[in-house]
């Protein structure tokens, strides 16, 4: 039991831009229930999306003093079911590159990840019980693995954007972060709007594994991960299946980048004409590489991530969920960069619901992670299939 007050500990994470005048930081932190009720829940709120009375910021000076006026759908959502709104968290700029000062909360010396950094490491550190954050590329995952939590992300479409700061209309996705599977379904359940799931018979889940060769780029803790993985669901009497060469998914990797910063330098026009001066270096960088991509180029990206989805979906007629990283390494020991995207960036563009599920410390108290990917629109179904393995995945990494 730690005697370290929210307070205490927020001091050091860094992980708040604002918090509720009704939040109490003076109370002592200990393990948090599980389940914890909705009505009992806290919720941090990324620092892109709205809520009455608070700074909206977005992680930017351009926006220091702006005060929102109205509170975003999903919040107001969480609200009406109980949960109390803690603040808001730390964004890099338009959840885009540049770090935050938040720290990762299992080892300080580490990056929490990005852009929901500050939600992430709020749930991990054990001050809030819930955060919500946004993904693009890889940033709802990314963090929630960094950090040693559980992150999930829905369909697209099944949660609402009204009252978020959009910076890519094709690929923004909200999702939420918990200490466990339930506790992520519980807020999704309140904040989105899940697809019916009708509950099949209890026969073996199959589970699709691509051959080890496509994540011959991410360290050997990624690696080793997915393979324990694979060992698991044979022994517990589930089928693997090989789904070859994940090669495709590169493809997708490169359009995603695409489509990314055709929308990104769209949607900061006014930003970038009026207020130049008060934006980053990295943003700039990147805004004026991006304003390079033609229209036809852009159009062709759309197309193969439309494909993407094609080809996917066709995959899931034969199999339950993929097992993929959630990243490419375990955090990197900085906190002038979040890491990289990685293999997010291809599911983010076929739209498909993600869950990444922590396993046991591996390195330097840093946990390592799982991701599972559900076929489009079957989120209650990979939510099912997570909560049956999140307790194998939370052993990879020891002798159990």
């Amino acid at each position: 039991m730690t005697s370290k007050t929210f307070r205490d500990v927020e001091r050091e994470l860094k992980a708040f831009v604002h918090l509720s005048p009704e939040l109490d930081t003076t109370v002592v932190l200990g393990e948090l229930a599980s389940p914890v009720l909705m009505s009992e829940a806290t919720l941090a709120v990324k620092d892109l999306f709205d809520v009455q009375g608070m700074p909206s910021s977005y992680g930017s000076p351009i926006y220091a003093n702006n005060i929102a006026s109205v509170t975003a759908e999903i919040v107001r959502r969480a609200e009406k079911a109980g949960v109390m709104i803690a603040g808001k968290t730390v964004t890099t700029e338009f959840a885009t590159f540049k770090p935050g000062p938040t720290c990762n909360p299992q080892n300080f010396e580490y990056t929490p990840g990005g852009s929901s950094s500050g939600s992430a490491a709020s749930v991990g550190a054990g001050l809030v019980s819930h955060g919500i954050g946004t993904q693009t590329a890889g940033s709802v995952i990314r963090p929630a693995a960094f950090c040693g939590v559980v992150g999930f992300l829905p369909t697209m479409g099944c949660v609402s954007r009204d009252g978020l700061k959009v910076v890519s209309p094709s690929l923004d996705r909200v999702g939420v972060f918990g200490r466990s599977v339930l506790a992520a379904k519980d807020l999704s359940v309140v904040i989105a709007d899940l697809p019916n799931y009708v509950q099949g018979n209890a026969e073996p889940k199959r589970i699709g594994f691509f051959d080890d060769e496509t994540w011959f780029e991410a360290d050997n803790y990624t690696q080793n991960g997915i393979k324990e993985f694979k060992s698991k669901v044979q022994k517990a009497g589930d089928v693997v299946v090989d789904l070859g060469s994940g090669q495709k998914l590169f493809e997708l990797i490169n359009a995603q980048c695409v489509v990314m910063g055709y929308e990104v330098v769209r949607t900061l026009e006014s930003e970038l004409k009026l207020h130049g001066n008060l934006i980053s270096d990295e943003l700039s960088a990147y805004c004026l590489e991006a304003s390079k991509i033609t229209s036809t180029r852009y159009a062709a990206a759309l197309e193969v991530g439309q494909a993407g989805r094609f080809w996917i979906e066709s995959i899931f007629n034969g199999i339950d969920a993929i097992a993929s990283p959630s990243a490419k390494t375990l955090p990197p020991k900085t906190l002038a960069s979040t890491g990289d995207p990685y293999i997010n960036r291809a599911w983010s563009l076929l739209y498909s619901p993600c869950i990444t599920l922590p396993t046991s410390p591996l390195y330097d108290n840093l946990k390592g992670a799982v991701q599972l990917v559900g076929g489009f629109g079957q989120d209650l179904k990979l939510l099912n299939i997570a909560a049956q393995y999140e307790d194998v995945i939370s052993r990879i990494g020891t002798a159990n």
